[in-house]
């Protein structure tokens, strides 16, 4: 074991040193890291619920209406957020089978957007921390579970987050005397589109780190050099057009919805049940942040010595403040840290490039750390599907049907579990690049063993594939678009028509009975509720399937 944590510590030494003697080679390196970790699922993953779908479908519903400026879901207005993300990716799925489109053609701006996010942390910690430093800060970027995961979704935060590194790039630059027109035109650039994707939240993370730059006297020389007046117009004339449409539009209601029930619900209370106590965000860091957030203990006391350099203090300015805030907003979700984390992760890349040895606890508290995460995962891979496995059959009948377990989704788990404990080893033995190289390996086969593997594999789970199969055979026969009455998933809408209706009451009994020729999907539950109000009508298919936004095995059938 010795031998091999040697030779693991010195070929990522001489893979670093060999990044380090050109640029190019170091953006091929991290290239290539981001393909490993996205790719892997991208394709095969089925459409999530419920705000992946919803995007999907209102950025589908894009291209079927040619409206770019009203956002829709069905018949329904979409204005809880701007317009950036709904464009990009009905550009993407133009490209790929337009209205057709796969999943994963809507989810290419989110993949394309965290190798942005890597590539710009590979930019912007070089002023702070030196080329190395900035390869691994990237690096660890690239692998950190949570952008990861938003990668591989089609939602707004990898977009988001791209936007909160290019904009943490450009301050670094030229607050350090590295950056001229360039890096300011990315800085406006970065918060224009931010402001279209999501609103202020990348403009007030900046607005905290350029006050802590702004008061020191050793950066505040570089304050012109950020062209704020013709950026804040420059921000005007990107910005404007589009919320001048949308308000006339909307006669004004969009803003009422995204700033005043939207935003406003989630700063005063835990907007659609995702309420969390203060410190949540804390406590979920050394899973999101995973697997580097193992090296926080460590690092902490030697960044506690730095804390008067202007290189902490600006990366500190980025973290701190905003992330008091999301500790304070009763409204709590994973993801809201995540443009935080560049800078989070520049600073743990300083501590490795540093000679600064941790202590024996912090050694084993990012050993534990390492492997336990993946332990997790692995016997996730194989419980989940056997309890889904057995509530089927029970529901069902049918213990022949096709299981839910991925045996090679097992098998590159149990090789990751490994490497994480080989990693672990690493750490309790001071060998930091080592610990790196092997946690990144892990890492890997664990994402693509989840998401390319055991997700997929999952059908019971996500059942709008089989509707989608299931009303597609019908349909040609029906006399309109289908209803459904208990599952109102929008992954649904999305893999069959938008025009599907998803009846309430008792709409399913009165399209039955004025229309004998519609065709409807209904939960057994509803069934149970509708009672004699219901029409007697054919049974052609029964599908059974467990609602995990439900938590619950549910058995629809199609009538």
């Amino acid at each position: 074991m010795t031998r091999f944590l040697d030779g693991t510590e010195r070929g990522m030494a001489a893979l670093i040193a060999w990044a380090m003697r050109a640029p190019a080679r170091q953006v091929l390196l991290i290239s290539i890291l981001c393909l490993l970790v996205l790719i892997p699922g991208l394709t095969t993953m089925p459409v999530t619920d419920r705000d992946e779908a919803r995007f999907a479908q209102a950025s589908k519903q894009m291209m079927e209406t040619g409206d770019l400026i009203d956002i829709r879901f069905q018949d329904q207005p979409r204005w809880k957020k701007p317009v950036g993300i709904y464009w990009l990716q009905a550009g993407t799925a133009s490209l790929f089978g337009g209205v057709d489109a796969p999943i994963w053609a809507y989810r290419l701006p989110s993949a394309f957007a965290a190798w942005l996010t890597a590539m710009f942390v590979l930019w912007g910690a070089r002023p702070l921390i030196g080329a190395r430093g900035a390869l691994l800060a990237a690096a660890m970027m690239a692998t950190t579970l949570l952008l990861v995961a938003e990668g591989h979704i089609a939602k707004t935060d990898a977009a988001l987050t791209a936007t909160a590194a290019a904009a943490f790039g450009a301050l670094a630059h030229i607050f350090h005397g590295q950056g001229g027109r360039g890096s300011a035109l990315i800085f406006w650039l970065a918060i224009a589109v931010s402001i279209l994707l999501k609103g202020p939240i990348v403009p007030v993370v900046a607005l905290f780190a350029l006050i802590a730059l702004a008061w020191r006297k050793e950066t505040r020389a570089h304050l012109g050099r950020l062209w704020l007046l013709p950026g804040l117009l420059l921000t005007v004339v990107l910005v404007a057009p589009w919320l001048i449409a949308i308000w006339h539009i909307s006669g004004g209601a969009f803003f009422d919805e995204a700033l005043g029930k939207d935003m406003g619900a989630k700063l005063t209370s835990g907007q659609e049940n995702h309420w969390g106590p203060p410190g949540l965000f804390l406590a979920l860091v050394w899973a999101t942040a995973w697997p580097w957030a193992a090296l926080l203990p460590s690092a902490a006391g030697w960044l506690w010595s730095q804390r008067r350099a202007g290189w902490l203090i600006f990366l500190a300015a980025w973290v701190i403040p905003f992330w008091v805030i999301l500790e304070v907003v009763p409204t709590k979700l994973p993801h809201y840290v995540l443009p935080l984390y560049p800078a989070l992760l520049v600073a743990l890349a300083a501590w490795l490039v540093s000679d600064h040895a941790a202590g024996r606890w912090p050694r084993r508290f990012a050993a534990g750390l390492t492997v336990l995460p993946v332990l997790a995962g692995a016997a996730a891979l194989i419980v989940l599907p056997l309890l889904l496995d057995r509530q089927y059959a029970a529901v069902s009948g049918d213990a022949s049907a096709p299981g839910q377990l991925s045996l090679p989704g097992i098998a590159l788990a149990m090789i990751a579990l490994a490497l994480s404990v080989v990693a672990a080893r690493a750490v309790l033995a001071g060998q930091r690049l080592a610990h790196v190289g092997l946690g990144m390996a892990a890492a890997a086969l664990l994402y693509a063993a989840i998401l390319n593997f055991a997700l997929p594999k999952m059908w019971v789970a996500f059942p709008s594939p089989r509707m989608a199969e299931m009303l597609a055979q019908y349909q040609p026969c029906a006399s309109g678009p289908a209803f459904s009455q208990g599952y109102h998933e929008p992954s649904q809408v999305f893999l069959t028509e938008t025009g599907i209706r998803h009846a309430e009451g008792g709409g399913v009994s009165a399209a039955l009975a004025s229309d004998p020729g519609a065709l409807v999907l209904l939960e057994d539950r509803w069934a149970e509720i509708l009672g004699d109000s219901l029409p007697s009508a054919v049974e052609r298919e029964v599908i059974h399937y467990f609602n995990y936004n439900r938590g619950k095995m549910m058995t629809a059938r199609l009538l």
